[in-house]
């Protein structure tokens, strides 16, 4: 019977830590939800997720806000980031530069570690290809274009695996352009 109670006990006190964790993440808010109403452009727009008060602030939910404002976006839940992009949103990428020391691999995207910046990718080989090591490190303004929808760009964090592209990367080896 002894042994039990110990047992019960140990057990119990493991799960303490993970208690104060959650309380750390977590907080209790009171918030003020009823007649916030919504209006774009001079029309009332229902929304199925209410907007609420907290704080003498208005919450409105991002993607209502960014798809009335014609906004794409984009949610990464393993970095619990929220990317906006204007569909018109164009950041120009510079040719891989050789004389430079820049180098153009063709590949498929294999794995992603967002937090760190870096793809891992199975390199496709052609004539004129130089290996290259895997996880490729990528810059942190690296400029990626999407070319099988209109050629918009986006960010990092909406990068995926399965993907298929061209990497240049820099002389120092550090990845400044994909295009997918």
């Amino acid at each position: 019977m002894f042994k039990k109670a110990v047992a019960v006990a140990i057990i119990l006190l493991l799960f303490i830590p993970a208690v104060i964790d959650a309380e750390e993440v977590f907080e209790m808010v009171k918030v003020h939800r009823d007649g916030i109403e919504v209006v774009i452009d001079g029309r009332e727009i229902y929304l199925e997720e209410r907007p609420f008060i907290y704080n003498d602030r208005v919450y409105v939910p991002i993607r209502f806000v960014s798809t009335a404002l014609g906004m794409d976006v984009d949610w990464n839940g393993g970095m619990k980031t929220v990317v906006i992009n204007s569909p018109d949103y164009k950041f120009p990428l510079a040719e891989c530069r050789p004389e430079e020391g820049e180098v153009f691999v063709y590949g498929e995207i294999t794995d992603i570690d967002y937090a760190g910046y870096s793809i891992t990718i199975h390199q496709h080989f052609d004539d004129n290809s130089i290996p290259v090591k895997s996880p490729l490190r990528a810059n942190r303004d690296v400029v990626i274009i999407q070319q099988h929808n209109g050629k918009r760009n986006i960010h990092f964090f909406q990068l995926k695996t399965g993907s298929t592209g061209g990497f240049i990367l820099d002389s120092g080896g550090m990845v400044r352009g994909i295009i997918i």
